[in-house]
Formats: C-alpha cells, sequence, structure tokens
C-alpha cells in the first residue's frame, strides 16, 4: 500500500485525462454548434448530480472501510457486494429522465454503468490496486474523449452517448477481473455505512450546491454568454488543483491501512499536509502567471476571462494542503457532522456572494465568491481536524500556513510572491532531511533522482 506510486499513477491518468479533454473540447469548440456541446455539458452535469445525490454509500467511505477489513485481514467481500449491489438497485430512479429531452434518456444505461464503475473503482482502490484502477480510467478516457470525437463530424449526440456507454461497459468488464461481483445485500454493513456516512453523503449534496451555484447564478443574472466564458476558465483553472489533488485517491486508502498497523495519524497528515504545500505554492504561482498566455493563445475569444482564471488557479491551489485534511478526517472515523457544517457554509457562501456581487462586476463576482469559499472552507477544516486529533498545529504547520499567505503576494508581483515562498521553506526549515527520506523510500526507483531535489529546500 504505497501512497507515492499510487498517487503519481492517478496523477498520470488525470493529467492524461485532462490532455484527452481538452482535444475534444478545441475541436468540439472548432466543428461543433453550441447546441451540440450543451448537450455534452448536461450530461457531465448529470454523472456529477448521480455521483452526488445517489451515492447514499458515500464513496470515500466505502474506501474507507473495505481498506480497514483489507488492513485487518477480515473478510471485505460483503462490502463490496452490498456496494456494488446497492449502485444497481438505485438504477430504477433514472427513469425519472423519461420526462427529459431524448438524448437523456437515451443515456441511462450510461449513466447506471458510470454509478456501478465508480463503486468499483473505490473498492479497488481500498484493496491497494492502484494500478489496476488508473488502467481502467484511461480505457475510459480513450472512448469518452478520444473516439468520442467521431461523434463530433457527424453531428451526432447518439454517437456519442453510444462510444460513452460502451467505454463504460468496457472500464466494468476490465474491473470485474480483479473484483470478482455477485448481488449481494448485507444488511448490517448497508445500514453501518448509511448511518455513519451520512454526514458526508448529505455534505456531497450541498457540495454540488456550492460547486455550481456561482454558474447557476452567472447564467440566470448575466445570460448563456457570459456563462460560456465564466464556465471555460474556471474548468481550466481547476486543471491544477485538480492535478495535485488525485494524490488523494491513494492517500485515503493509504492512511487508513496504516493506521489500522498503528501508524499516527497526525505525524501522516503533517507530513503530507508540508509535502503538498511544497508542491501546491509555487504551482499556484506559476499557474497564476502563464494563465494570461494560455487563455490568450488558445481561447483568444475569451480574454476577458484572464483575471477570473487567474484568481482562481491561485487561491484554489494554494489552499489545497488544507483541503487535503479531509481526506485524514475520514480516514481516523471520527465524527463526520463537521463534513456537514462545512458543506452547508460553503453552500450559502457561494450562493449569497454570488447574487452579490455578479450584478455589480459581472464573472469576476463569482471568482470572488469561489475564492472566499475556498478560503472559508480551508479554515473549518483545519479547525475541525485540530479539534479531533487528526492534525497537530506546531511550528513547521504554522510556517506552512504563513507562507500559504504569503503566496498571495503573486496578486501584487508573482516573480516577488515565488521568491519569497521558495526563500522561506529553505529558511524556517519545512521539511527535513528525514521526512525526505520517507518520502524517497516510497518513490519508485525511476523517480529516486527526482526527489532529491527537495533535498534543496531541507534542513
Amino acid at each position: 500500500m504505497n501512497p507515492l506510486t499510487g498517487g503519481l499513477k492517478f496523477l498520470s491518468t488525470t493529467l492524461f485525462n485532462s490532455i484527452v479533454a481538452l482535444v475534444f473540447f478545441l475541436i468540439a469548440g472548432h466543428f461543433a454548434t453550441p447546441s451540440f456541446v450543451g448537450k455534452v455539458a448536461i450530461i457531465q452535469l448529470m454523472e456529477t448530480i448521480a455521483g452526488s445525490f445517489f451515492s447514499i454509500l458515500p464513496y470515500g467511505l466505502v474506501t474507507r472501510e473495505v481498506s480497514h477489513y483489507y488492513a485487518s485481514s477480515k473478510d471485505y467481500n460483503r462490502i463490496a457486494y452490498t456496494s456494488l449491489s446497492y449502485s444497481l438497485l438505485v438504477s430504477p430512479i433514472f427513469l425519472f429522465l423519461f420526462f427529459f429531452p431524448s438524448y437523456l434518456w437515451l443515456s441511462i444505461p450510461y449513466f447506471i454503468l458510470y454509478i456501478f464503475m465508480n463503486y468499483q473503482g473505490q473498492l479497488l482502490s481500498g484493496l491497494g490496486k492502484f494500478t489496476e484502477v488508473n488502467v481502467g480510467s484511461a480505457i475510459f478516457t480513450l472512448s469518452r474523449w478520444g473516439l468520442s470525437i467521431i461523434a463530433i463530424f457527424y453531428h451526432s449526440i447518439e454517437l456519442l452517448i453510444l462510444i460513452w456507454t460502451l467505454g463504460a461497459l468496457l472500464k466494468a468488464l476490465y474491473y470485474q477481473r480483479y473484483l470478482p461481483f455477485k448481488f449481494f445485500i448485507d444488511k448490517a454493513i448497508f445500514k453501518e455505512i448509511v448511518k455513519v456516512g451520512f454526514p458526508i453523503y448529505l455534505s456531497g449534496i450541498v457540495s454540488f450546491i456550492s460547486s455550481q451555484g456561482d454558474r447557476v447564478v452567472t447564467a440566470f443574472l448575466l445570460g448563456s454568454y457570459y456563462l460560456g466564458i465564466y464556465q471555460l476558465v474556471a474548468l481550466a483553472a481547476v486543471v491544477p488543483s485538480m492535478l495535485i489533488y488525485s494524490f488523494s485517491s491513494s492517500l485515503l486508502p493509504s492512511s487508513t491501512y496504516y493506521y489500522v498497523k498503528g501508524k499516527d495519524i497526525a505525524q501522516m497528515s503533517s507530513i503530507t499536509f508540508r509535502i503538498v504545500t511544497l508542491v501546491s505554492l509555487p504551482v499556484a504561482i506559476l499557474g497564476y502567471a502563464v494563465s494570461p498566455i494560455f487563455i490568450s493563445k488558445l481561447f483568444p475569444q475569451y480574454v476577458s476571462g484572464i483575471t477570473v482564471m487567474q484568481l482562481l488557479i491561485l487561491f484554489l491551489t494554494a489552499t489545497m494542503p488544507l483541503q487535503f485534511l479531509s481526506t485524514f478526517m475520514i480516514s481516523a472515523k471520527k465524527s463526520y457532522r463537521p463534513f456537514i457544517i462545512i458543506s452547508y457554509v460553503s453552500a450559502v457562501e457561494v450562493i449569497g456572494v454570488s447574487y452579490y456581487l455578479i450584478p455589480r462586476i459581472g464573472i469576476l463576482g463569482a471568482a470572488i465568491a469561489q475564492v472566499i469559499n475556498v478560503i472559508l472552507t480551508s479554515a473549518l477544516f483545519l479547525i475541525f481536524s485540530v479539534s479531533q486529533g487528526v492534525f497537530r498545529l506546531e511550528r513547521k504547520e504554522i510556517a506552512c500556513i504563513i507562507l500559504i499567505g504569503l503566496s498571495f503576494l503573486a496578486l501584487i508581483n508573482w516573480i516577488v510572491g515565488l521568491v519569497v515562498v521558495l526563500v522561506g521553506f529553505k529558511l524556517l526549515g519545512i521539511v527535513s532531511s528525514d521526512e525526505i527520506k520517507i518520502v524517497e523510500n516510497f518513490a519508485p526507483s525511476i523517480l529516486k533522482k527526482v526527489t532529491k531535489i527537495l533535498y534543496l529546500v531541507a534542513r
């Protein structure tokens, strides 16, 4: 159960998905009509809705539970069978899509497979089968964004849906090789996961509202033209933070596994927090600096959204270390009620600030709503993780938080911000040589030379 090699696998798959998706949307933007692209976006929105509203057995908790059973050498098949069987039992709910346009009810088989293979992936991650999970994801990416380019030239949303469905089926069959399935529901396990994970389930629903609230308000107040600009730059801006957060896919099962084996959860969260800070702050500042070039060269018609993209990249990526604390809160399996509080505060803030600012300053108001949101939720994750004993605020951790704040100097001058952060890492001794050796021990042999770069900022 290696969190670093697993994280690198998830990182490579996420990067691959982002590149292929970028190619898809570049071609779609040139050859397809806005109506076609809009239908693709609605199908993606339905995926998000399905993942949020239908996952009454929360994905993260399923991963945590199967990893706990695996580390304890207990039989985990009942958890696997129950989770996968539940994903099929909720499929009739998708019949409500028959009241919507035909391309949505044609997507019902795809949505069923989407939920099923999501649970498959979470279970395999919990068992430490990171290679298998990412091979399946790569297979799906090739069909979802690669082969579906054919549908653009035929201007056929039905063909796109067929390709996506076949890709999802192929991924599910591939996962079946490593996680055999039979229809079985263990009522005791089902009730326990639902009861314990209900706060996480509710927070997922509310998080959907907060993550999409700024877009809904933008569409309502400004119309589709400005929504299109905001949507594109926001999707591009989230890529750096999404790549970094991909490591959490292996971190949750790995931290659970070693926690069961007796490792100190606070120590694990501290090392992760400081290493992620070391990576995320330079990426955030450099992303802030180069994003204007990215937009002006590839999407010149969206240059009015450059400031929005810069704000989102800087704040979403720089606060990533604090967002990672949520993973350890799930691993420790203490109270999950903080997730409800954080989600509701987040939703109220995004909707309220968006309604106030968007009529006054346009899509920049939507970006500011998200900036305030990520600062607020990061602070709450810090408070709750400390109060639960999952994270300890000591000298190095406080120094990291100070550096996160100093990274926002990029708003004035990105070069000054980058220099301050890099020098700060060295002078404040954020990571020690012994801690880098731990990282080096987890690193695959091909990357051990790369990890030596970390010694440059170690004390």
